[in-house]
Protein backbone atom coordinates (compact mmCIF):
# COMPACT_ATOMS: atom_id res chain seq x y z
CA UNK A 1 0.00 0.00 0.00
CA UNK A 2 1.26 3.28 -0.61
CA UNK A 3 1.55 6.33 1.35
CA UNK A 4 1.76 9.89 0.16
CA UNK A 5 4.94 11.46 0.69
CA UNK A 6 4.59 14.88 -0.90
CA UNK A 7 0.85 16.71 -1.77
CA UNK A 8 1.58 20.44 -3.26
CA UNK A 9 -1.20 22.40 -3.83
CA UNK A 10 -1.32 25.03 -6.45
CA UNK A 11 2.42 25.51 -6.04
CA UNK A 12 3.98 28.34 -8.19
CA UNK A 13 7.87 28.99 -8.15
CA UNK A 14 9.15 32.29 -9.91
CA UNK A 15 12.50 33.39 -10.92
CA UNK A 16 13.93 36.85 -12.59
CA UNK A 17 13.24 34.97 -15.30
CA UNK A 18 10.19 33.89 -15.22
CA UNK A 19 7.30 31.19 -13.73
CA UNK A 20 9.90 28.01 -12.98
CA UNK A 21 6.34 26.40 -12.12
CA UNK A 22 3.24 27.23 -12.69
CA UNK A 23 0.25 25.86 -10.47
CA UNK A 24 1.21 22.66 -9.50
CA UNK A 25 -1.27 20.57 -7.81
CA UNK A 26 0.26 17.03 -6.95
CA UNK A 27 0.65 14.20 -4.67
CA UNK A 28 3.45 11.60 -5.16
CA UNK A 29 3.15 8.65 -2.91
CA UNK A 30 5.60 6.21 -1.97
CA UNK A 31 7.36 3.40 -4.62
CA UNK A 32 9.50 4.90 -7.33
CA UNK A 33 8.44 8.24 -9.08
CA UNK A 34 9.77 9.39 -12.47
CA UNK A 35 9.70 12.91 -13.38
CA UNK A 36 9.95 13.58 -16.89
CA UNK A 37 10.57 15.98 -19.04
CA UNK A 38 12.58 18.14 -21.61
CA UNK A 39 14.91 20.68 -20.43
CA UNK A 40 13.89 23.15 -19.01
CA UNK A 41 10.51 21.77 -18.42
CA UNK A 42 11.08 22.49 -14.95
CA UNK A 43 12.42 18.97 -13.58
CA UNK A 44 15.12 20.21 -11.21
CA UNK A 45 13.06 23.32 -9.90
CA UNK A 46 10.15 20.58 -8.65
CA UNK A 47 12.85 18.23 -7.06
CA UNK A 48 14.79 21.33 -5.50
CA UNK A 49 11.33 22.10 -3.80
CA UNK A 50 11.09 18.48 -2.86
CA UNK A 51 14.10 18.93 -1.16
CA UNK A 52 13.35 21.66 0.92
CA UNK A 53 16.51 23.95 -0.97
CA UNK A 54 13.51 26.56 -2.08
CA UNK A 55 10.35 27.10 -0.79
CA UNK A 56 7.50 27.88 -3.19
CA UNK A 57 6.54 31.87 -4.02
CA UNK A 58 2.90 30.80 -3.54
CA UNK A 59 0.73 27.61 -2.38
CA UNK A 60 1.36 24.98 -0.32
CA UNK A 61 3.82 21.93 -0.35
CA UNK A 62 4.04 19.22 2.68
CA UNK A 63 6.16 16.36 3.35
CA UNK A 64 4.89 13.62 5.10
CA UNK A 65 7.51 12.35 7.62
CA UNK A 66 5.21 10.19 9.28
CA UNK A 67 4.69 8.24 5.86
CA UNK A 68 8.68 7.49 6.04
CA UNK A 69 8.75 7.46 10.43
CA UNK A 70 8.56 3.42 10.41
CA UNK A 71 11.82 3.36 8.58
CA UNK A 72 13.87 3.68 12.14
CA UNK A 73 17.36 4.63 12.48
CA UNK A 74 17.77 6.26 9.04
CA UNK A 75 17.58 9.85 7.57
CA UNK A 76 13.72 10.41 6.19
CA UNK A 77 15.72 12.06 2.82
CA UNK A 78 18.65 12.35 0.70
CA UNK A 79 19.46 14.80 -2.36
CA UNK A 80 21.59 13.90 -5.18
CA UNK A 81 21.62 17.48 -7.07
CA UNK A 82 21.88 17.18 -10.89
CA UNK A 83 25.88 18.61 -10.78
CA UNK A 84 26.37 15.79 -8.10
CA UNK A 85 26.84 18.09 -4.66
CA UNK A 86 30.02 16.34 -3.87
CA UNK A 87 32.49 17.91 -1.30
CA UNK A 88 35.78 19.22 -2.94
CA UNK A 89 37.81 18.41 -0.05
CA UNK A 90 36.74 14.88 0.81
CA UNK A 91 38.26 11.85 -1.29
CA UNK A 92 35.84 9.36 -3.09
CA UNK A 93 35.98 6.81 0.22
CA UNK A 94 35.74 9.59 2.76
CA UNK A 95 32.55 10.93 1.01
CA UNK A 96 31.00 7.30 1.80
CA UNK A 97 32.49 6.94 5.34
CA UNK A 98 31.12 10.42 6.09
CA UNK A 99 27.23 9.50 5.62
CA UNK A 100 27.60 6.17 6.99
CA UNK A 101 28.98 7.46 9.92
CA UNK A 102 26.02 5.82 12.13
CA UNK A 103 27.30 2.58 11.51
CA UNK A 104 30.63 2.68 12.21
CA UNK A 105 31.50 -0.58 12.70
CA UNK A 106 30.41 -1.98 9.46
CA UNK A 107 31.32 1.23 7.38
CA UNK A 108 35.20 0.14 5.76
CA UNK A 109 33.42 -2.94 4.60
CA UNK A 110 29.90 -1.19 3.44
CA UNK A 111 32.06 1.19 1.69
CA UNK A 112 34.19 -1.22 0.35
CA UNK A 113 31.37 -2.93 -1.64
CA UNK A 114 29.88 0.36 -2.76
CA UNK A 115 33.61 1.81 -4.23
CA UNK A 116 33.03 -1.87 -5.88
CA UNK A 117 29.40 -1.97 -7.16
CA UNK A 118 30.18 1.37 -8.73
CA UNK A 119 33.64 1.08 -10.07
CA UNK A 120 35.38 3.79 -8.07
CA UNK A 121 37.85 1.59 -6.11
CA UNK A 122 40.84 2.26 -7.99
CA UNK A 123 39.43 6.08 -7.56
CA UNK A 124 39.22 6.18 -3.52
CA UNK A 125 41.79 8.18 -2.62
CA UNK A 126 40.71 11.31 -5.14
CA UNK A 127 39.18 14.38 -4.90
CA UNK A 128 36.12 15.25 -6.93
CA UNK A 129 38.12 17.69 -9.37
CA UNK A 130 40.27 14.49 -10.14
CA UNK A 131 37.34 12.48 -11.09
CA UNK A 132 35.92 12.42 -14.92
CA UNK A 133 31.85 13.76 -14.55
CA UNK A 134 31.00 9.78 -15.44
CA UNK A 135 32.92 9.20 -12.14
CA UNK A 136 31.46 11.75 -10.49
CA UNK A 137 27.62 10.66 -11.29
CA UNK A 138 28.77 7.24 -9.40
CA UNK A 139 30.04 8.53 -6.69
CA UNK A 140 26.75 10.58 -6.34
CA UNK A 141 24.90 7.74 -6.61
CA UNK A 142 26.48 5.57 -4.28
CA UNK A 143 26.70 8.37 -1.63
CA UNK A 144 22.91 8.67 -1.67
CA UNK A 145 22.97 4.77 -1.17
CA UNK A 146 25.54 5.07 1.32
CA UNK A 147 23.41 7.05 3.47
CA UNK A 148 20.50 4.76 3.53
CA UNK A 149 17.43 7.29 3.50
CA UNK A 150 13.83 6.12 3.27
CA UNK A 151 13.31 8.80 0.66
CA UNK A 152 16.16 9.10 -2.47
CA UNK A 153 15.80 12.54 -4.52
CA UNK A 154 18.00 12.18 -7.76
CA UNK A 155 18.46 14.61 -10.20
CA UNK A 156 19.35 13.76 -13.47
CA UNK A 157 21.25 10.11 -11.84
CA UNK A 158 23.94 8.91 -13.78
CA UNK A 159 23.67 11.36 -16.60
CA UNK A 160 27.21 11.77 -17.04
CA UNK A 161 27.83 7.65 -17.39
CA UNK A 162 28.58 5.71 -20.78
CA UNK A 163 25.07 4.43 -21.89
CA UNK A 164 26.39 0.73 -22.07
CA UNK A 165 26.99 0.80 -18.36
CA UNK A 166 24.14 2.63 -16.88
CA UNK A 167 22.14 -0.52 -16.68
CA UNK A 168 24.83 -2.23 -14.37
CA UNK A 169 24.22 0.63 -11.80
CA UNK A 170 20.34 1.23 -12.39
CA UNK A 171 20.69 -3.24 -11.28
CA UNK A 172 22.47 -1.73 -8.49
CA UNK A 173 19.51 0.88 -7.02
CA UNK A 174 17.30 -1.08 -7.89
CA UNK A 175 18.40 -4.30 -5.56
CA UNK A 176 19.11 -1.23 -2.75
CA UNK A 177 15.33 -0.31 -3.33
CA UNK A 178 14.28 -4.05 -3.05
CA UNK A 179 16.65 -4.54 0.28
CA UNK A 180 15.86 -1.44 2.02
CA UNK A 181 12.00 -0.35 0.93
CA UNK A 182 13.16 3.08 -0.05
CA UNK A 183 11.35 5.33 -2.31
CA UNK A 184 12.85 6.90 -4.90
CA UNK A 185 11.75 10.47 -7.07
CA UNK A 186 14.03 11.05 -9.60
CA UNK A 187 14.42 13.18 -13.27
CA UNK A 188 15.35 11.85 -16.12
CA UNK A 189 14.58 13.30 -20.06
CA UNK A 190 15.30 9.53 -21.36
CA UNK A 191 11.95 7.74 -21.84
CA UNK A 192 13.63 4.09 -21.88
CA UNK A 193 14.71 4.46 -18.28
CA UNK A 194 11.74 6.13 -17.02
CA UNK A 195 9.46 3.39 -18.45
CA UNK A 196 12.59 0.64 -17.48
CA UNK A 197 12.58 2.03 -13.23
CA UNK A 198 9.71 3.72 -12.72
CA UNK A 199 6.32 3.28 -11.34
CA UNK A 200 4.55 6.14 -11.25
CA UNK A 201 5.54 9.47 -13.55
CA UNK A 202 5.04 12.72 -13.80
CA UNK A 203 5.19 14.68 -17.07
CA UNK A 204 6.11 18.13 -17.31
CA UNK A 205 6.50 20.70 -19.98
CA UNK A 206 7.13 25.05 -18.85
CA UNK A 207 6.78 24.09 -15.64
CA UNK A 208 3.41 22.50 -15.52
CA UNK A 209 2.01 19.08 -15.60
CA UNK A 210 0.61 17.06 -18.30
CA UNK A 211 0.04 14.01 -16.81
CA UNK A 212 0.90 12.22 -12.85
CA UNK A 213 -0.25 8.91 -12.83
CA UNK A 214 1.24 4.82 -13.03
CA UNK A 215 4.16 4.36 -15.64
CA UNK A 216 1.80 1.50 -17.47
CA UNK A 217 -1.26 3.54 -17.80
CA UNK A 218 1.69 6.88 -19.53
CA UNK A 219 3.06 3.95 -21.98
CA UNK A 220 -0.88 2.20 -22.99
CA UNK A 221 -3.39 4.28 -22.31
CA UNK A 222 -1.97 7.94 -22.65
CA UNK A 223 -4.88 11.20 -22.86
CA UNK A 224 -3.88 12.62 -25.95
CA UNK A 225 -1.04 12.40 -28.74
CA UNK A 226 1.33 14.75 -26.58
CA UNK A 227 1.57 13.15 -23.28
CA UNK A 228 1.75 9.55 -25.61
CA UNK A 229 5.14 10.84 -27.05
CA UNK A 230 6.64 11.40 -23.55
CA UNK A 231 6.99 7.29 -23.03
CA UNK A 232 8.76 7.51 -26.21
CA UNK A 233 7.72 6.59 -30.18
CA UNK A 234 4.32 5.53 -30.98
CA UNK A 235 1.97 6.22 -33.72
CA UNK A 236 -1.22 8.11 -32.64
CA UNK A 237 -4.20 7.23 -34.90
CA UNK A 238 -7.30 10.02 -35.05
CA UNK A 239 -11.06 8.22 -35.67
CA UNK A 240 -10.85 9.01 -39.35
CA UNK A 241 -6.99 7.74 -39.81
CA UNK A 242 -7.92 4.54 -38.08
CA UNK A 243 -10.49 3.82 -40.74
CA UNK A 244 -8.12 4.89 -43.41
CA UNK A 245 -5.03 3.15 -42.89
CA UNK A 246 -6.24 -0.24 -40.27
CA UNK A 247 -7.27 -3.64 -41.55
CA UNK A 248 -9.49 -4.25 -38.57
CA UNK A 249 -10.17 -2.17 -35.55
CA UNK A 250 -10.89 -2.80 -32.67
CA UNK A 251 -14.38 -3.45 -31.28
CA UNK A 252 -16.81 -1.15 -30.85
CA UNK A 253 -13.71 1.47 -30.60
CA UNK A 254 -14.79 5.55 -31.30
CA UNK A 255 -12.36 7.83 -30.74
CA UNK A 256 -8.33 8.65 -30.94
CA UNK A 257 -6.10 5.14 -30.72
CA UNK A 258 -2.36 5.22 -29.55
CA UNK A 259 -0.22 2.06 -30.54
CA UNK A 260 2.97 2.01 -29.74
CA UNK A 261 5.87 -0.39 -32.22
CA UNK A 262 5.44 -3.22 -30.99
CA UNK A 263 2.08 -3.31 -31.57
CA UNK A 264 1.97 -2.42 -35.03
CA UNK A 265 2.80 -5.12 -38.06
CA UNK A 266 3.44 -3.75 -41.62
CA UNK A 267 2.55 -6.94 -43.79
CA UNK A 268 3.17 -7.32 -47.16
CA UNK A 269 0.33 -7.87 -49.44
CA UNK A 270 -0.12 -7.88 -53.30
CA UNK A 271 -2.16 -5.06 -54.26
CA UNK A 272 -2.56 -3.61 -50.23
CA UNK A 273 -3.95 -0.74 -49.48
CA UNK A 274 -0.46 1.22 -48.57
CA UNK A 275 2.60 1.20 -50.60
CA UNK A 276 6.10 1.79 -48.48
CA UNK A 277 7.98 5.04 -50.09
CA UNK A 278 10.77 5.06 -47.93
CA UNK A 279 12.14 2.47 -45.16
CA UNK A 280 15.15 3.30 -42.23
CA UNK A 281 16.10 1.08 -38.80
CA UNK A 282 16.74 3.06 -35.79
CA UNK A 283 17.56 0.17 -33.61
CA UNK A 284 14.57 -1.31 -31.84
CA UNK A 285 12.14 0.62 -34.34
CA UNK A 286 11.55 1.19 -37.52
CA UNK A 287 10.21 4.35 -39.57
CA UNK A 288 8.10 3.57 -42.72
CA UNK A 289 6.60 6.16 -44.74
CA UNK A 290 3.51 5.08 -46.74
CA UNK A 291 1.51 6.32 -49.52
CA UNK A 292 -2.28 5.40 -49.41
CA UNK A 293 -2.79 3.87 -52.67
CA UNK A 294 -6.49 5.38 -53.30
CA UNK A 295 -6.09 8.63 -51.41
CA UNK A 296 -3.14 9.47 -51.71
CA UNK A 297 -2.10 10.20 -48.01
CA UNK A 298 1.18 10.01 -46.67
CA UNK A 299 2.43 9.12 -43.00
CA UNK A 300 4.76 7.42 -40.95
CA UNK A 301 4.58 4.16 -39.30
CA UNK A 302 6.50 3.41 -36.22
CA UNK A 303 7.26 -0.45 -35.83
CA UNK A 304 9.67 -3.09 -34.81
CA UNK A 305 12.25 -4.26 -37.23
CA UNK A 306 11.65 -6.91 -40.12
CA UNK A 307 14.71 -6.62 -41.13
CA UNK A 308 15.07 -7.97 -44.99
CA UNK A 309 10.86 -7.93 -45.05
CA UNK A 310 10.62 -4.73 -46.50
CA UNK A 311 11.36 -2.23 -49.59
CA UNK A 312 10.46 0.72 -50.92
CA UNK A 313 7.53 0.08 -53.40
CA UNK A 314 6.07 -3.08 -51.45
CA UNK A 315 2.64 -3.10 -50.86
CA UNK A 316 1.14 -3.43 -47.60
CA UNK A 317 -1.34 -3.82 -44.96
CA UNK A 318 -1.64 -2.41 -41.12
CA UNK A 319 -2.23 -4.90 -39.05
CA UNK A 320 -2.71 -3.76 -35.27
CA UNK A 321 -1.66 -6.49 -32.31
CA UNK A 322 -3.08 -6.53 -29.19
CA UNK A 323 -0.08 -6.39 -26.85
CA UNK A 324 -0.02 -4.56 -23.48
CA UNK A 325 2.70 -4.09 -21.21
CA UNK A 326 1.12 -4.48 -17.47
Amino acid sequence: MNNTLWNLENVTLSSGSGMRLDSVTLEIVSGVTAILGYSGAGKSSLVSLLAGMERPSSGELRFQVNAVQEKQGCLPLYWAPQGGGLWPHLTVRQHLDTVMAPKAAESAKETDKLLDLFGLTHRSHAVPEELSQGEQSRLSLARCLAAGPAVLLLDEPLAHVDPMMTPVYWNHLREHIRQTKASVVFTSHTPDIVMAESEQVICLKNGRILYAGSTTDLYNRPPNEEVARFAGPTNWFTEDELHLWLSSLPDNHHGSLNIRPECIQLQPTENGPASILSHRHHGSHAITVLKHRESGTTREIIHRPAYGQHSVDQTVSIIRHETHHE
